[in-house]
């Protein structure tokens, strides 16, 4: 049985003059065993693989820094996440053009993955039980919706070919999550630096400045079925997109839910701010609702200075069409 299924590691030995001390930090742990994940998934997690790995014997006397192989690998997880996250916080407030800031995102996380090794992919997390395997794929849905919302910027701007924002966005996260990569040396800086004129020549095709896909549409007014929540949000808006995944699909009791992107700022309530209840639908996510009606509801995102509004709510034309369409599909029960 795998150490990941809670099999203990080995056992530490006599604790004399000679008994060897791990040498190694816990970032160090967490980075060795996210390559071995890398290279055979979690499910083949052995802590004498990791010793070779992070190249300390000893290293199985970490153990007592994490609760239990499952927790260690989810902090892996975690990692990757964390590192893309603030990748794309660098790119995003890069000034320029979305090729500029793209470029940013690109170059800060090849040099990531060169500190700290490969970025783990989602797809390795089907070995993971159920509950971490969500909480994967959650982190990664955030991930890729910030990434998809910058290529979106690149087409409207001009600076990015009008390719299909999430087959662009599957091709970068291909390239970032190769198990291939290895430590910083001039070897894999050069294929580093290869990659991104690669990527870039392949989604930049300048163009002029699209003019249909959204219009200046100076504001907009929405409201729930009942009429207790009322808002304005300032336009042009950022992008339309629909998402197909099982927990927008429940929540909206829908094939899909579609939602547009605005800037925060423009934002605020008219009436029934009070009537809107908010919950958390998975570790990282939120749902927001009218509590008298029951129709969905703006989501505040001051972190990303983002609001997020159900198309449905909202009066007249909006000037921009649906640029995302995620089909990203999940167990409908999943334990929560």
């Amino acid at each position: 049985m795998s150490v990941l299924h809670g099999t203990k590691p080995p056992p530490r030995g006599p604790t004399d003059a000679h008994a060897g001390q791990p040498t190694v930090s816990r970032i160090a742990v967490i980075d060795a065993v996210a390559r071995v994940v890398a290279r055979r998934g979690p499910a083949g997690m052995r802590w004498s693989l990791i010793a070779q790995e992070a190249g300390d014997p000893n290293i199985a006397r970490t153990s007592a820094w994490f609760e239990g192989m499952p927790a260690l690998v989810d902090e892996c997880y975690s990692r990757t996440a964390q590192g893309l996250e603030e990748c794309l916080l660098q790119a995003e407030t890069t000034s320029g053009s979305a090729l500029e800031k793209l470029a940013a995102f690109v170059v800060a996380a090849l040099e990531t993955r060169r500190e700290r090794g490969p970025f783990l992919s989602c797809r390795s997390a089907d070995e993971l039980p159920p509950i971490q395997r969500k909480r994967v794929r959650e982190r990664d849905l955030m991930i890729r919706t910030r990434l998809k919302r910058l290529l979106m910027k690149g087409q409207q701007d001009g600076s990015l070919a009008l390719r299909h924002a999430d087959s662009a966005c599957a091709m970068i996260m291909a390239c970032l999550q190769s198990p291939d990569a290895v430590a910083s040396g001039p070897e894999q800086r050069m294929w580093d630096g290869e990659l991104v004129e690669l990527l870039l020549a392949a989604l930049a095709e300048p163009h002029a400045p699209e003019e249909t896909p959204r219009l200046d549409v100076a504001m907009a007014r929405g409201s729930c079925a009942c009429g207790a929540v009322r808002y304005e949000v300032d336009g042009p808006f950022d992008a339309v997109s629909h998402c197909q995944c099982a927990m927008c699909r429940q929540h909206r009791g829908s094939a899909l839910a579609t939602l547009v992107s605005a800037p925060l700022a423009g934002f605020r309530w008219v009436a029934g701010e009070e009537a809107v209840t908010t919950y958390r639908s998975s570790t990282i996510g939120r749902r927001a609702f009218c509590n008298r009606c029951g129709s969905g509801a703006p989501l505040l995102e001051p972190d990303t200075g983002v609001v997020f509004c159900p198309v449905g709510n909202l009066d007249g034309e909006l000037g921009s069409r649906a640029q995302s369409h995620s089909t990203r599909r999940t167990p409908q029960r999943e334990p929560t």
